[in-house]
C-alpha cells in the first residue's frame, strides 16, 4: 500500500497504485486527516483529500470563489447547507473581499 509517514497523515502514491486501489483509497479519504500525494515518475503531481475535509478547507479558505466552490461541493454531497450559516458566509465573503 502508500508510503505513511509517521508525523502526519500524508501518504504518498503512485498513478499505477491508486489505480488499483481506487475503492480503497476512496473509502480512505472519507476520514478527515487522511491525504495523498499522488505521484508520476516519482514527481508529486496533485494532492487527495476527501471531499467533506475540502469542503471545510474552502469554507474557511481565503478567496470569495473557494466559498462558491465550497457551496457546490455542499450541495454534490447532499445539499446540508444549514451547516453554515447564510449570515456568516456573507461577512466572511465581505472580509476577504476587503482584504483583496
Amino acid at each position: 500500500m502508500a508510503e505513511k509517514t509517521t508525523e502526519t497523515p500524508v501518504r504518498i502514491i503512485g498513478s499505477r497504485e491508486l489505480h488499483q486501489n481506487l475503492p480503497g483509497i476512496l473509502k480512505e479519504l472519507e476520514g478527515t486527516k487522511v491525504r495523498y500525494v499522488l505521484t508520476v515518475h516519482g514527481k508529486p503531481r496533485a494532492v487527495l483529500i476527501g471531499a467533506e475535509p475540502y469542503l471545510n478547507l474552502i469554507l474557511n479558505g481565503t478567496r470569495a470563489s473557494e466559498a462558491v466552490v465550497g457551496l457546490q461541493l455542499s450541495a454534490l454531497l447532499g445539499g446540508e447547507f444549514d451547516t453554515v450559516a447564510l449570515d456568516d458566509l456573507e461577512r466572511a465573503l465581505e472580509t476577504k473581499d476587503r482584504e483583496s
